[in-house]
């Protein structure tokens, strides 16, 4: 992983200190990947699982609930997505250069 993206990280961690220790004592993994390409750069779980986390969550759903926030107020952004089902909660957070996912 390239020292932006490290920076990147270390000031978004460091900014959300208290929820990020909160979500990281009950989380079962993370993914982190890059906006431009959907590549992933770093992850908790094994390769195919976060390539369909970023494929499906990344790709697809949150590029259409920022899309509708944009629609909505065009000088407004998607800042958190909460997306919860029967067996799994997903909290995604995009940021300028990388979306984390966090998987509950």
């Amino acid at each position: 992983m390239s020292k932006l993206y490290l920076k990147a990280m270390e000031d978004v961690v460091q900014r959300n200190t208290d929820n990020t220790n909160r979500i990281t004592e009950q989380a079962q993994g993370f993914v982190v990947s890059e906006n431009a390409t959907d590549s992933l750069l770093h992850t908790s779980f094994d390769l195919t699982t976060a390539q369909s986390i970023v494929k499906h969550l990344h790709a697809s759903f949150l590029k259409l609930a920022q899309s509708c926030v944009r629609d909505l107020d065009t000088e407004d952004k998607l800042c958190f997505l909460r997306v919860k089902t029967r067996k799994h909660e997903f909290l995604v957070s995009p940021e300028d250069v990388f979306t984390v996912t966090v998987v509950l």
